[in-house]
């Protein structure tokens, strides 16, 4: 069964919803204020289901009707391209650091093996050698973290934003 949440957004002008179209980029753009609603409300909706954005649009703005959606659905597809793109940032730092703090760890542990054959047994050579492992270990701590942990928000931005792409935008124009 397929849920279908709604977002109500009512404007006095389109300006409250829309950049006006820079010398860079030719189209109409969402503003930050008018993003960060939207992304709040539909954190806020069941995860499951399509999301509609319904606009309610005073009269003297109809001449905008039309750019309302396309504008949503690119600034959403915009969105969700940056989040993968950082999701896949993330995934390839973390392994290449991953395999750089393994091979650290390997060294550190060889040379502690090394001194504690060399090097009879005293409190310095027992300190140097504990100092050696947790050294290793906090090598792997920010590796582990990025693949464990950082990566999970960036995927449910991911999805947020894929449903906000995907979502079906009525604009209704309020005559009063």
């Amino acid at each position: 069964m397929n849920v279908t949440s709604e977002i109500k957004l009512h404007l006095l002008n389109i300006n409250e919803l829309l950049r006006s179209p820079t010398s860079l980029y030719r189209k109409r753009t969402l503003k930050t204020d008018a993003e960060e609603f939207i992304v709040e409300e539909a954190e806020a909706l069941p995860r499951k289901g399509s999301i509609t954005l319904k606009i309610d649009l005073a009269l003297s703005a109809i001449q905008h009707k039309d750019e309302i959606g396309p504008a949503i659905h690119q600034h959403f597809c915009y969105r969700r391209k940056q989040s993968q793109k950082k999701y896949n940032r993330i995934l390839k730092y973390g392994w290449r650091i991953l395999f750089i703090a393994l091979g650290m760890l390997a060294l550190i542990f060889a040379l502690t093996e090394i001194a504690l054959h060399r090097i009879p047994d005293n409190r310095l050579i027992l300190f140097i050698r504990e100092s050696f492992i947790i050294f290793g270990w906090v090598a792997l701590w920010r590796p582990l973290e990025m693949l464990l942990y950082d990566w999970y928000p960036i995927k449910a931005d991911i999805k947020l934003y894929k449903r906000l792409e995907e979502s079906e935008v009525e604009v209704v124009i309020n005559e009063a």
